[in-house]
Parts: C-alpha cells; sequence; structure tokens
C-alpha cells in the first residue's frame, strides 16, 4: 500500500513535479515489492513528502504487524536506507540522509 499524505499532492502538480513523483512512486512500488517479499510481518509501505522541499521532506514508513516483528527487521532497516538511496539515485533523485527519510515501525 503507497499512502500519501494531504499535503503531498497539491491541487495541480507542474509538470515537473509530476515527473518527479511518478518516479518517486516506481521507486517506492519497487521498494514495497521486495520488502514484502524479504520482511516478515510487513503489512504497509507508506509516505509522505512536499515537493517544495524534496527530497529532504521525503519520509517512507514501513509499518510492521507486532513489535516482535519490527524488532526481528530493525537489523534491516539501514540497508532499506541504503536501497531506497540507491533507486533514486538511478532515477536522478539524490538523498543527503538517507536515514531520514525511512524508518520502520509498529
Amino acid at each position: 500500500m503507497l499512502g500519501l499524505s494531504a499535503e503531498a499532492l497539491p491541487m495541480k502538480m507542474s509538470k515537473t513535479t509530476k515527473k518527479l513523483n511518478d518516479r518517486l512512486l516506481l521507486v517506492l512500488k519497487k521498494l514495497t515489492q521486495q520488502a514484502k517479499e524479504e520482511l516478515e510481518g510487513l503489512v504497509s509501505v507508506s509516505h509522505t513528502v512536499q515537493f517544495d522541499v524534496f527530497p529532504s521532506s521525503l519520509l517512507v514508513k514501513c509499518a510492521f504487524e507486532t513489535g516482535d516483528l519490527l524488532d526481528k527487521a530493525k537489523s534491516s532497516e539501514k540497508q532499506y536506507q541504503k536501497k531506497l538511496h540507491n533507486m533514486l539515485m538511478k532515477q536522478g533523485i539524490l538523498l543527503k540522509m538517507p536515514m531520514h527519510n525511512l524508518k520502520f515501525c509498529v
């Protein structure tokens, strides 16, 4: 599941913002597929973003069923931060601090 916050989608996106959003959604779809295959107990991947301060405003949340499953997956959090960073870089989007852009939660 990919979620968007209310501020993520302004009423009318510029062409540039739409292209960025399309590239972002493509990456998040791939990341979600990988995470669902590799991480036990993952229930959803959602994100919020404000394009006027993108990419620093990007926050991807990987939600798990229980605290125990989150604890098991926590060791993979840095790996997924790197995956997100690398996948976005291939799309021409550079994250300065990937550890702030992806979090595991319950």
